[in-house]
């Protein structure tokens, strides 16, 4: 009987979890695109501490040894004022060819329903690189999900080059997550799998 539960248990478990967050590829350009070394990431939104809170729990999840993360709120404190061509400017200016801009605007309107007891979602004590963007359901448990219209879930993400280009553009569909660390682990991993994929960042 042991053995059986052994293999049953992780089965269970695992069956119990969902992805909080689906990207949906919109565009690919064509053509080869080399991974650049450096990648500014700009959180869209209004709201400051949404946007610091979002690129930073995102500069966890992108970094590694062949890719260096910089940051809006840092590099660009006020980049809204002019918009995306300031954001450019600063790209071309600081030889950035690669910029991925996610549009968090609805996280101001759209705010999931928290967990339910017995579920535990995505833990802020935990690093990204420990924590798969899910919700972890014990035996028994149920994933309950608020009646909110699809489009306030939907996140356009855009990564572009310094001219402008787009190189890849999508929607990140962000489900269960209730808090702006979850909503960013959940973004973030799905996006960097997804650009990984295509080839755009290393």
């Amino acid at each position: 009987m042991r053995p059986l539960l052994r293999f049953l248990l992780p089965a269970l478990l695992v069956a119990g979890c969902a992805s909080t967050t689906q990207v949906t590829t919109r565009f690919t350009a064509e053509g080869s695109h080399p991974p650049q070394e450096t990648l500014l990431l700009v959180a869209h939104t209004p709201e400051g501490s949404t946007r610091e809170t979002w690129e930073l729990t995102c500069k966890e999840i992108f970094s590694s040894s062949s890719l260096t993360i910089l940051l809006s709120h840092q590099e660009l404190p006020l980049w809204y004022e002019g918009g995306k061509n300031r954001i450019l400017d600063w790209a071309q200016s600081n030889d950035v060819q690669r910029v991925l801009v996610v549009e968090l605007t609805h996280l101001l309107i759209d705010a999931a329903a928290p967990p339910t007891a017995g579920n535990r979602l995505n833990p802020m004590d935990q690093s990204a690189g420990e924590m798969k963007p899910t919700w972890q359901v014990g035996l028994g448990g149920e994933l309950a999900r608020e009646d909110v219209p699809e489009a306030l879930r939907q996140h356009g993400a855009e990564l572009v080059n310094a001219d402008g280009k787009p190189l890849w553009t999508g929607i990140a569909t962000t489900h269960e997550a209730s808090n702006t660390v979850a909503i960013a682990k959940s973004q973030c991993t799905a996006l960097r799998k997804t650009l990984k994929e295509h080839a755009l960042i290393p």
